[in-house]
């Protein structure tokens, strides 16, 4: 990372620079004019006056080429930032005199792949940070991804947003495209790939997922291809669908455990439980247990549950059913990590007594889909507000904001695509669900 503390009025810099220009100039004018004037001097002074010819040629190469380099148009690119910064603190920020002393802002700015990373520390320069990391990313023409202050620093990440994932080319990826001869996924713990560098590791503190989406904001999709993926890694996937949509539909259709009803679901979450404690007793209550086994050591496959509409299934619960339905769903969000029981979790709108925090403060990895989202909800989704993005809110269909406990703060994404007819994949899900170890098996 580069440093540059900045006087915003650049006298000294410029003084510098027009004495460079002042020199060069007079080096070249010089001998002109007494060349061109005929004055005739013996032989010593012309070659002093033609070294200074040449001198003067050259600081004046340099010179240009010095200024180009460090001009917004510079083709080097750290070059061209830290002009463009210089220009646009002196266009927004301002220095202020303690009699000798000249406070100024300080830069810290460098390149990280496509990312621009820009720290500004404002010593009490600065009113609004957020409102200058705006004016920033106008001022460089590129997006604003993300946005924190801490401690007299403001960190601005500026990049292109990369493309979104094809989500049917990711699950299929290196699968035989009529399904044939011996192939056999192994069952497999590696991250699921969101955006970016937004990931979905079922094998850490963010394993439970918190996904806010009111309705065409994409959300179906994306727990398609979230299924998907777990098919392809051949763990177990549960499926409660509250609104009996067309996503419990596809995933009955091929076999995957579908639950709608009211009773249903707590017979589902009941057995999830069961079998949670079944693998405590078996793998971890033992007085020889390995004290850091967890699932993935011990070869066991994971237990995911996707739970779509969550508060319309305690809407349609009564009062003890709701109840049950929350302690059990308690139970998997607390004790579910080491032995591979994940939650997805989804609503399309969340308040702060929506759900007990028992299980949302479990949910570490946290998204929000669409263009239309309250604050509040915004909020109690990400722990941050919509100011703290500091660009203009980008969410839409299949686009919003997430944060894991990697992501360092809440980061831009967009979900993977996937086709609008299930048709177009339902043989391949089927085929995943199918093959490798007989589905169910694995404890």
């Amino acid at each position: 990372m580069h440093k540059l503390k900045l006087k915003t009025d650049g006298s000294v810099i410029a003084a510098i620079k027009q004495s460079i220009l002042v020199i060069a100039l007079l080096f070249i004018i010089l001998p002109i004019f007494i060349f061109w004037d005929g004055v005739t001097a013996i032989p010593e002074l012309n070659e002093i006056l033609y070294d200074m010819l040449i001198v003067g040629i050259f600081l004046l190469l340099n010179y240009s080429i010095l200024i180009f380099l460090l001009s917004r148009y510079s083709p080097v690119k750290i070059l061209k930032i830290r002009k463009q910064i210089i220009n646009f603190t002196r266009l927004f920020l301002k220095s202020e005199t303690d009699g000798l002393l000249i406070h100024s802002v300080k830069w810290i700015y460098g390149i990280k792949g496509r990312k621009t990373i820009i720290d500004l520390y404002f010593n009490g320069l600065v009113k609004d940070s957020a409102e200058i990391g705006r004016k920033l990313s106008e001022y460089l023409g590129l997006p604003m991804l993300k946005y924190e202050e801490s401690d007299g620093k403001a960190r601005y990440i500026f990049a292109n947003p990369p493309k979104r994932y094809d989500g049917i080319m990711l699950i299929g990826k290196g699968i035989p495209n009529e399904y044939k001869g011996d192939y056999k996924p192994d069952v497999s713990y590696e991250p699921i790939p969101i955006y970016d560098n937004i990931i979905w590791n079922y094998n850490s503190e963010a394993l439970h997922i918190l996904l806010i989406a009111p309705s065409g904001a994409g959300k179906s999709q994306f727990l398609r291809y979230l299924g998907g993926m777990v098919l392809r890694r051949q763990h177990m996937l549960h499926v409660i669908d509250a609104k009996n949509s067309d996503l419990g539909r596809l995933f009955r259709h091929i076999g995957v455990g579908v639950a709608v009803e009211t009773d249903e679901i707590i017979k589902m979450l009941t057995k999830i439980v069961n079998e949670m404690n079944e693998r405590y007793s078996k793998y971890f209550a033992a007085d020889n247990a390995d004290i850091d086994a967890n699932f993935t050591s011990l070869g066991l496959k994971g237990e995911i549950l996707i739970f779509d509409e969550v508060l319309a299934a305690l809407g349609e619960a009564d009062k003890k059913q709701k109840a049950e339905i929350e302690r059990l769903l308690g139970q998997l969000a607390l004790k579910g990590r080491a032995v591979g029981i994940s939650l997805v979790i989804t609503a399309q709108k969340l308040n702060a007594t929506d759900l007990p925090k028992s299980i949302t403060e479990q949910c570490q990895t946290r998204i929000i889909l669409g263009a239309v989202v309250s604050d509040e909800t915004f909020h109690q989704a990400t722990g941050y507000y919509k100011k703290d993005i500091a660009g203009a809110y980008k969410g839409g269909v299949g686009k919003g904001y997430a944060i894991t406990p990697k992501s360092d703060g809440l980061a831009y994404i967009e979900t993977p695509q996937m086709p609008e007819k299930t048709s177009d994949y339902i043989m391949l899900f089927k085929e995943l669900r199918d093959r490798g170890t007989p589905y169910g098996e694995g404890r």
